[in-house]
């Protein structure tokens, strides 16, 4: 008869091999750059946020450990790497960049999150340098980092828990920091070893313990597009891998896998109700979610619906801007001491509509500015003195052909965006002119004309709702206001939206 013994395995804290190392950086929408280094070891890494990846100013932390994380997989090459505060949701990839001379970089290694003692998910967009022993990949979600040489069997396993992971549920595998794998043992000798914790030749967990369904949990946890996009970039370095070792069967299943899992979020995405914000989270999910499927070769009616519906949020959600201004002359009928009489009055309005696609928006960058605009002017000068006159009148109308130039983001010391415009407007117009009147003693004359008055000009504008600027009186003078129409940029990003 066998005999069964339950055996837990329960953590053991271990003592640090050398102190973590930590540098910290405030980093805001316009991204940053963060690099750590073990002069001890020679291994550093250097993080890169983009602009846009962060809403609001942030202390980002870098940390190379002195301690080893778990290792799950059996050959690792570092203690392993946070990014803190864990768990924050970047509105773009991150780069994470590791040089680490202690071993030869070969394409089999892998940067991965470590989610707990059993279960790994690659980081995206892989590339090893072979040359220089360094590695980079991407990731949306912060947390805990390592790197490391998969075997085939734990590729098999790794790549395989993945396709089961569903990420708008909790986890069905061990709880993070305590190890609740139960080993089943044949008497007293025939107890399975794991190769994650140094036992020579063990079977997987998973052939011993099933993971529970993901089924089996009954909250569902909020699904936001950076989960669902680490789960497909994740399978696509699986399938990678799959290619280093030849196992043309699991390649083929992965690719399977990943589209599987864009299907299901964007099959998701499309069956909930859209939020009052749509030029937020709402929008951002359907352009990475449509962006991964022209990545993955999908062309399904949902895709398509996808695409529609995506078109119709970008023109929705466009940054739109108008700006007006007027120039002025209103001198009437004056009567002067040599008895001759004036008049002048001018009329000059404008008017430019300008807008920004929201995928430029979200850049927090320099953003294209592209728009349409019409001008006009009414001027007309008058002389009479006795017998004498001498009028002109002139009317032009311009249109804008073309707007280029960009809005840039200057931001405060409190992290506050400040929006202003630097444009260049191309005017194309003609103006119609008419000169009348007689001077000394020669016949009355009434000429009129047409001519080009088309020219470039450089404007500056900053961008806030209602901003105005006016120089001058009532007799001469100018004036400029500004209308925010769209502003997708208010409450762009909810931290409770689940799309």
């Amino acid at each position: 008869m066998i005999v069964f013994n339950l055996i837990l395995f329960f953590p053991i804290v271990a003592t640090p091999l050398s102190p973590d190392i930590r540098e910290r950086a405030e980093i805001g929408p316009k991204g940053g750059n963060i690099f750590a280094e073990d002069p001890e070891a020679g291994i550093s890494v250097s993080l890169d946020l983009p602009a846009g990846a962060l809403q609001e100013m942030t202390e980002i932390t870098l940390v190379i450990h002195g301690s080893p994380l778990p290792k799950v997989l059996g050959k690792t090459h570092i203690n392993g790497i946070s990014v803190l505060p864990e768990d924050l949701f970047l509105q773009e990839k991150a780069l994470l960049i590791v040089y680490n001379p202690t071993s030869y970089m070969t394409k089999r290694m892998i940067l991965y999150r470590v989610v707990n003692t059993q279960f790994i998910i690659p980081l995206g967009s892989q590339i090893q340098h072979e040359d220089e022993n360094w590695i980079e990949g991407t990731f949306y979600i912060t947390g805990k980092f390592s790197l490391g040489t998969p075997t085939n069997p734990e590729i098999t396993i790794q790549s395989k828990k993945l396709a089961e992971y569903n990420p708008a549920r909790p986890l069905a595998y061990a709880v993070e920091g305590f190890d609740t794998r139960v080993a089943l043992t044949a008497g007293s000798t025939g107890m399975y070893d794991f190769p994650a914790y140094g036992g020579p030749g063990a079977k997987p967990p998973d052939e011993y313990m099933p993971a529970p369904s993901c089924s089996s949990f009954d909250d569902e946890e909020c699904l936001r597009w950076q989960k669902a996009m680490t789960k497909v970039e994740a399978s696509l370095i699986w399938v990678e891998q799959h290619i280093i070792t030849g196992n043309k069967s699991a390649e083929n299943e992965e690719r399977l896998n990943a589209q599987r899992a864009l299907q299901e979020a964007i099959d998701g995405y499309l069956s909930k109700p859209s939020p009052a914000n749509r030029c937020g989270s709402y929008i951002k999910a359907a352009a990475k979610y449509l962006e991964a499927s022209m990545l993955l070769g999908i062309n399904t009616e949902n895709v398509s619906r996808l695409n529609r519906h995506l078109e119709q949020l970008i023109d929705e959600c466009s940054f739109v801007f108008t700006v007006e201004t007027r120039e002025w002359i209103d001198h009437p009928s004056e009567k002067h001491d040599d008895g001759s009489i004036t008049e002048e009055k001018m009329t000059w309005y404008g008017l430019i509509k300008c807008h920004i696609p929201w995928n430029e928006f979200l850049g927090t960058g320099n953003m294209k500015v592209r728009g349409e605009g019409n001008m006009s002017l009414h001027h007309g000068n008058h002389w009479i003195g006795g017998d004498e006159n001498t009028h002109e009148e002139t009317n032009t109308n311009w249109e804008a052909t073309e707007i280029e130039g960009a809005v840039n983001m200057n931001y405060d010391e409190y992290g506050v965006a400040h929006p202003v415009a630097n444009i260049t407007i191309h005017w194309k117009g003609e103006a119609q002119s008419r000169m009348w009147g007689k001077r000394h003693g020669n016949p009355p004359y009434d000429m009129k004309g047409t001519d080009d008055r088309s020219y470039k000009e450089h404007k500056t504008y900053p961008i806030k709702n209602g901003y105005s600027e006016q120089i001058g009186n009532d007799r001469a003078g100018s004036s400029l206001k500004v209308y925010i129409l769209k502003q997708p940029g208010d409450q762009r990003y909810n931290p409770n939206d689940c799309f």
